[in-house]
């Protein structure tokens, strides 16, 4: 029953030293946009474990998932990422299940694809960090519910996004250094993370950390050469609007230098 309690208590929580404010009646459809009655059954699994202690507040609000600002054990702060059950999304996230030789029996159901989405975000995390990629640490996964390391400042406040930083003191290094992690990417990791650009990538305390890699795929996905040319070009697009285009490469021979050395 104390779990239960638990459960019951659980709201979206308006800290203005950790969190932006937001009003009211966005935080409760950000809430109620997730947590129906089996998300509230994952997690009342989580809480009993004591992962999680108290939800603080939205990170960000998608057509996909709900990420949460939470505080685990001794207050270690995490962010909590939970996919909605929602069958439109499983339209387009089959074209990057099907065809990934590590998931081979994915179900029909619109829960069995989104828990198997949440889990190859969490495979995928692992196997990038496995292989020094700059990326959340990921803790947990249960059906709908990734629980991960929280990239931002100890007060709460979490990262910018890179398309959000105006100056970058080093571009041509940074750029260099994205691209790096691209190609340590497949040919370490052997993923592709088929959805690279300055939206999905953190910039925290000098670093890019790459988020949001539950559509990464296998390098032998048959679509894995497309999704790798299409990542390079974001990231040589978005950093031209900081370097002189003589000293931006060419996607094409970016890309051939990675498979070169397969």
């Amino acid at each position: 029953m104390e779990d239960d309690n638990k459960i019951n208590r659980l709201e979206v929580k308006q800290d203005k030293r950790r969190m932006k404010s937001k009003r009211k009646t966005e935080e409760h459809a950000a809430f109620n946009g997730v947590f129906d009655s089996f998300t509230l059954v994952n997690l009342n699994k989580i809480l009993s474990k004591g992962i999680i202690n108290e939800f603080v507040g939205i990170i960000s609000a998608g057509k996909e998932a709900n990420v949460y600002y939470a505080l685990g054990e001794e207050d270690v702060p995490l962010a909590v990422k939970i996919y909605k059950i929602d069958p439109q999304n499983t339209k387009w996230m089959k074209n990057y299940i099907i065809g990934d030789p590590r998931f081979k029996k994915i179900g029909t159901s619109t829960h069995k694809i989104i828990y198997t989405w949440c889990k190859k975000e969490f495979k995928n995390l692992t196997q990038m960090k496995r292989h020094d990629i700059l990326v959340p640490t990921p803790l947990l996964s249960r059906d709908n519910i990734l629980v991960m390391e929280f990239i931002g400042e100890e007060n709460g406040t979490p990262a910018k996004r890179l398309k959000d930083i105006d100056e970058l003191v080093n571009p041509i290094e940074e750029m260099n250094y994205i691209l790096d992690q691209i190609s340590k990417m497949y040919l370490n990791a052997h993923l592709v993370h088929g959805d690279l650009s300055e939206f999905n990538i953190l910039y925290f305390k000098g670093k890019q950390i790459i988020i949001d890699v539950s559509q990464a795929v296998s390098i032998y996905h048959i679509n894995a050469p497309v999704y790798l040319q299409r990542d390079i070009k974001n990231v040589l697009n978005y950093f031209s609007k900081f370097i002189d285009s003589k000293h931006v490469p060419d996607v094409k021979a970016v890309f051939e230098k990675i498979l070169k050395n397969v």
